[in-house]
């Protein structure tokens, strides 16, 4: 970016240029207008035009006071005509007002100039600006190359405009993610209500005529969905409130965390193997730490049901980051797993289990973006690997 050029410095610029033309003009004027009173002059030296310095006069006093001069005409030319003494009355006195036109033109053409170049195109590329935002038109930028405080503003506007624009586009996303989770969510609820719906409608019609297990047999898978009704539930109302959540951000004692972590995952693979190392190189951490146990547990979960014996996890603080890295020794992520797995509702065609929703990853994202980190999510040599990351303070 090259050095700014202030408008208080165009400015004296032009001032000074408009000064120079209205000094020049002057000087020009007044010598034409001398040299054309002399031609006229000169051309009607037959007859007296005025009178000359070389007429003699006598002073005329009243008293002490001088009351004007009485010339004594020692030229014997005739007077000349009223006309011709008209005409060289106006040629002398023509530059008295030529004179101040021509600096009126330089001051207001100079001004024009200045307007022109200076003024009028970010003006004018401000007052575009401006009416676009207010018809909701932010795909476009603010551009003016030239490094003056109207540069500056212009930059300045396109700030704001990149801004408004980035958070419209959140909250269009946000919307029509919202959006995209109700329809989804009023999709799925539609097989379990039908389900309850058909046994309601057969209990009714063989009321009576059913026998003890039947029924047991019947109200159990009632149940079943019943409670798969209750989980889709709370995890659809726990998603609608990580939108607007905020994290509360607390020194926390790096061992205690530890600890939290370290039994969260056992109670959690209970049935297979795991372990957790965890690095820090301070006592203390400013983290929210509800938000990383939710991360923590969703992804634990998550690689639990994928895995075939064990399950890993590797936790350390690296450049402002808290990073939670878990390993299984599963299948790993498909293709099309590592494209949609943080996606909302997406579930490998390869798992059998009905009660999970798709939505543990999907989670973690929203979760972790708050937290300024992120998830990524990839294939290690023995399985899967998820690493989750929350911008973290140690001091």
């Amino acid at each position: 970016m090259g050095k700014m050029k202030s408008l208080k410095w165009s400015f004296f610029i032009y001032l000074s240029v408009c000064f120079i033309l209205s000094f020049a003009g002057s000087m020009i004027i007044g010598f034409a207008t001398n040299d054309l009173q002399d031609w006229y002059e000169e051309r009607h030296s037959d007859v007296r035009l005025s009178v000359t310095p070389e007429d003699s006069y006598t002073v005329l006093f009243d008293g002490d006071i001088n009351i004007g001069k009485h010339y004594i005409i020692t030229d014997d030319r005739p007077v000349a005509e009223k006309k011709y003494r008209v005409i060289y009355f106006i040629i002398s006195y023509t530059q008295m007002l030529l004179i101040p036109l021509w600096m009126i033109f330089c001051v207001v053409f100079i001004g024009i100039i200045f307007y022109k170049r200076e003024l009028h195109k970010p003006i004018e590329i401000l007052f575009d600006a401006s009416e676009k935002i207010s018809e909701n038109q932010l795909d476009f930028k603010v551009e003016y190359k030239k490094q003056n405080e109207l540069g500056q503003l212009c930059n300045s506007f396109d700030n704001m405009r990149k801004a408004l624009y980035e958070n419209n586009c959140e909250m269009w996303r946000s919307l029509e993610e919202r959006k995209r989770l109700n329809s989804a969510f009023s999709h799925d609820l539609r097989t379990p209500l039908t389900v309850l719906k058909g046994y309601n409608d057969f209990l009714e019609k063989y009321s009576g005529q059913l026998v003890e297990s039947k029924i047991n047999e019947i109200t159990a898978k009632m149940r079943m969905q019943i409670e798969r009704l209750e989980n889709y539930t709370y995890k659809m109302s726990a998603l609608q409130k990580l939108e607007d959540i905020v994290p509360d951000i607390t020194e926390t004692q790096a061992d205690i965390l530890k600890e939290n972590l370290s039994e969260s995952g056992k109670y959690i693979c209970r049935n297979k193997q795991f372990s957790l190392d965890f690095h820090s190189d301070t006592d203390k951490l400013f983290v929210d730490c509800t938000l990383i146990m939710e991360v923590y547990e969703n992804i634990i979960s998550n690689a639990e049901r994928y895995a075939d014996d064990y399950v890993r996890a590797y936790i350390f603080v690296e450049e402002d980051f808290l990073k939670i890295v878990v390993y299984d020794d599963g299948k790993g992520f498909s293709d099309k797993a590592l494209k949609l797995a943080k996606e909302p509702f997406y579930r490998d065609d390869r798992e059998q289990n009905n009660s999970h929703f798709g939505l543990g990853l999907y989670i973690c994202r929203i979760i972790c973006e708050k937290c300024g980190g992120s998830v990524d999510i990839s294939n290690s040599e023995t399985g899967g690997k998820v690493t989750a990351k929350f911008f973290c303070r140690s001091r």
